[in-house]
């Protein structure tokens, strides 16, 4: 895939719901409340191309005492007083925890929003392109791993698969949807947007 045909893919309607459907049984019931305040977040979804395959990046969170500890997620997190705008909070957030600076990858799309019922994050997610291989250095209080996905593997229908997740001591939930990329479990908002670039990036 070229750079151009890769941009072309995201002049597209966005999938939306009808990606996330799939990857998202567990929260059907969530989504009519109307008494959740939704609160703003972002994340960076960093492509780039090296030895002539496609790659994003995606992180595995540091544990810690909260509802996203371990989990599977793009660099990304809430705005600060100061952010201008969603997509920089996106930029800022990739700088703290993976150190690809700000003014780094030309913005390609925005994708669907995603809801996080658990904390009532409502996530958008930006695309952003880079010319070369990014430099990554880890916020190790953030950032236990970062693991650089081959596009390939995403647009395989192998990295389809279901998992059980252990919420908390009393919450487990079983035959949840979920991505297996570089041998990591990748559920939840991270797999809904997932979903929306595989069908994107699969549409011809």
């Amino acid at each position: 895939m070229t750079k151009f045909e890769f941009i072309s893919r995201f002049k597209n309607d966005l999938p939306g719901a009808s990606a996330h459907e799939a990857f998202a049984p567990y929260r059907k019931h969530f989504e009519n409340k109307t008494n959740v305040t939704r609160k703003p977040a972002a994340v960076a979804i960093h492509f780039y191309v090296h030895l002539g395959s496609w790659y994003f990046i995606i992180i595995e969170r540091s544990s810690y005492d909260g509802k996203h500890s371990a989990q599977m997620a793009f660099p990304g997190g809430k705005p600060e007083t100061n952010d201008p705008h969603l997509e920089f909070t996106a930029r800022r957030e990739s700088e703290e925890e993976i150190g690809i600076p700000t003014i780094q990858g030309e913005l390609i799309s925005e994708l669907s929003l995603v809801w996080i019922p658990v904390s009532s994050f409502e996530v958008t997610p930006f695309v952003i392109l880079h010319d070369e291989r990014p430099t990554i250095q880890l916020n190790e209080r953030e950032v236990a791993n970062c693991f650089e996905v081959h596009l390939d593997e995403l647009l395989d229908d192998s990295s389809v698969s279901k998992t059980t997740i252990q919420v908390n001591k009393e919450v487990q939930l079983e035959d949840i949807p979920c991505f297996l990329l570089n041998g990591k479990i990748v559920w939840g908002a991270t797999a809904l947007i997932l979903a929306e670039l595989k069908t994107l990036l699969k549409n011809d």
